[in-house]
């Protein structure tokens, strides 16, 4: 009996720590004052027991306030407009872990100041917060607070990343730096230390793109790794397949990350690398793969891969036959009533010779583009809404251009972003729905360069990741 009453109590306690032992919380140690113009560390610990999957810890902070990361724990590490974002795609195994950060006052910053940590996670597909104790820290010496100095353009320049995919930029230096961007016209691949190599071919696409492809064999690695490809000046590149990484662009360095290597043995990764306006000659890309090899930072060297470009052709070669399409109305109606199709032919060239002038003013391109709505971000929109980005360039072209060039004659819209025109379509509630059309359009074979999906909260467009985790949704492979 005493046996048995001791069977009990063990089951009891052992159910009492799974239901009430396991919350998720979050702690931040923040210093009491610190001085204006200096730094502190902070530390949060992430207590996450037995959650696991994606996550995103942010830290808000007052004007005047910069943060910069020290210890982040496989998560990617961006600051901008007053929030820290610790995000990671698969949480540590460990129940509970630490993270750290520098805390950076503004000279002109006096008063006290609140900092506030939350963290947001998923759990039976539910998405869930959990805030820390609020607490603000004094700065200077007075502890009354009072509104400081705006901080001049240096804050959001330091942490700011440019790109399709801006969910975070490339692991924080601690893990794997960044080599210096170079231009050796040959630069021998080489293989790194557990048999790990990358490979990288240039595809020519027109006058001014080329589609790159780089193959990273990496074997059994898993753990971090990232591939940084040193673009030529003046470059921009625009991922078309990740291969679950992180894209980002930042000057002339695009890089992949992938915060977890995924099983597969070879990793299979491709962007579009557009040149600048009159680029002609010869031009080189060079990289690297950097991963972790018992907690050691390793390197192989993708190599130098060079391709040319001549500026001489047209930037869009199909242009001249779009007027044909609604020229011959008028034209064949005039030569019915006149002659047989020999004489009717020779009057429909001069026809077409002046509609080719005026092509370049672009009444007959843009004309067009309004007509499947292709318009700005369509409004009003409002919540999470998922869509697919099919191409992006420097200049507006209509319906007529994307059957001639893509063989595509759906609807699209258009959006304005730095510089680009970037062309999506559809607008969906659900990701998988998304998913399948991007899909769609792969197997329909359009030639499109490598349509993928975009997200979007109240018409701003944000990370795919960011709005499942808002919507509760989960990604689709």
């Amino acid at each position: 009996m005493i046996k048995l009453f001791t069977l009990f109590n063990l089951a009891g306690l052992l159910l009492f720590n799974l239901f009430f032992a396991g919350e998720v919380s979050i702690v931040q140690e923040l210093p009491a004052r610190m001085d204006p113009g200096t730094e502190v560390r902070v530390t949060v610990t992430v207590n996450k027991a037995q959650t696991s999957g994606f996550a995103k810890l942010q830290i808000d902070l007052p004007p005047g306030m910069s943060a910069t990361a020290i210890e982040t724990k496989g998560a990617s590490f961006t600051f901008a407009d007053g929030k820290a974002k610790f995000i990671w795609m698969a949480l540590p195994t460990q129940p509970s872990f630490k993270v750290s950060y520098t805390l950076r006052a503004d000279a002109a910053a006096n008063g006290s100041f609140p900092v506030t940590a939350r963290l947001s996670y998923i759990e039976d597909n539910e998405r869930k917060t959990v805030d820390a104790t609020p607490s603000s820290i004094v700065v200077g010496s007075s502890g009354m607070a009072s509104t400081p100095a705006p901080q001049p353009a240096e804050q959001p320049a330091a942490q700011t990343t440019t790109g399709a995919n801006d969910l975070a930029s490339a692991a924080p230096a601690s893990v794997i730096p960044d080599a210096a961007v170079s231009d050796v016209p040959q630069q021998p691949g080489q293989q790194g230390p557990g048999d790990v190599a990358a490979s990288r071919v240039i595809t020519p696409v027109n006058n001014g793109e080329v589609l790159v492809d780089v193959t990273v064999k990496k074997g059994l690695l898993r753990g971090f790794g990232k591939l940084q490809e040193n673009l030529p000046a003046g470059f921009t590149a625009v991922s078309t397949q990740t291969d679950e990484a992180i894209f980002s662009v930042n000057g002339r360095m695009a890089k992949f990350v992938w915060l977890n290597l995924p099983a597969k043995s070879d990793l299979k990764v491709s962007y579009r690398l557009l040149a600048p306006a009159g680029a002609d000659g010869n031009f080189t890309v060079n990289g690297e793969f950097g991963y972790l090899l018992n907690d050691i930072t390793q390197r192989a060297v993708v190599g130098s891969t060079s391709f040319n470009l001549s500026a001489t052709a047209p930037a869009v070669a199909v242009a001249p036959p779009a007027p044909v399409q609604p020229q011959p109305k008028p034209a064949e109606t005039a030569a019915a009533t006149a002659k047989p199709a020999a004489t009717a032919q020779p009057a429909a060239e001069p026809k077409h010779q002046p509609a080719a002038e005026p092509k370049h003013q672009a009444p007959a391109e843009t004309a067009k583009a309004p007509v499947p709505k292709a318009t700005s971000t369509p409004s009003p929109e409002t919540g999470i809404l998922f869509k697919v980005q099919i191409t992006a360039a420097h200049r507006e072209v209509g319906k007529p251009y994307f059957e001639q060039r893509h063989h595509y004659s759906g609807d699209f819209s258009i959006e304005r972003h730095e510089g680009w025109i970037k062309y999506v379509t559809g607008r969906f509630d659900q990701y998988r729905a998304a998913r399948d059309q991007r899909q769609a359009y792969i197997d329909a074979q359009y030639n499109f360069p490598g349509p993928f999906v975009t997200a979007y909260n109240n018409g701003d467009r944000i990370t795919v990741q960011e709005a499942l985790m808002i919507a509760n949704q989960r990604w689709v492979p």
